[in-house]
């Protein structure tokens, strides 16, 4: 058995809200807290690499979807074969359902 655990994957819609989450943190407080805020999601999802199912479960948004939160973010993800798979990444005071209904995946 091998100690090395499997990388998290992001899906295009991850990247593009951690694109955008960069910034708007650009534009409202500058660089430095655009990166501070990128690396502490990064690390976050980073724990989900040895404990994917560390997240709470979800299924109230969507069945099968769990989230960790990167306060005041929430990183909502699914897990496929013991690979955590990131979904999205939004401010969690948005209004999530409505933002999950108009999505397909």
């Amino acid at each position: 058995m091998t100690d090395r655990s499997q990388s998290v994957v992001w899906s295009s819609d991850a990247r593009a809200d951690l694109a955008e989450i960069w910034g708007y943190y650009v534009a409202v407080a500058g660089r430095h807290t655009a990166d501070k805020i990128v690396r502490e999601i990064g690390e976050a999802c980073l724990l989900l690499e040895d404990h994917p199912f560390g997240g709470r479960a979800r299924n109230e948004v969507r069945l099968g979807l769990r989230s960790i939160a990167a306060s005041p973010h929430v990183i909502f993800y699914r897990v496929t074969n013991d690979v955590a798979e990131i979904v999205r990444v939004l401010d969690g005071r948005r209004d999530l359902d409505e933002i999950f209904a108009r999505s397909d995946s």
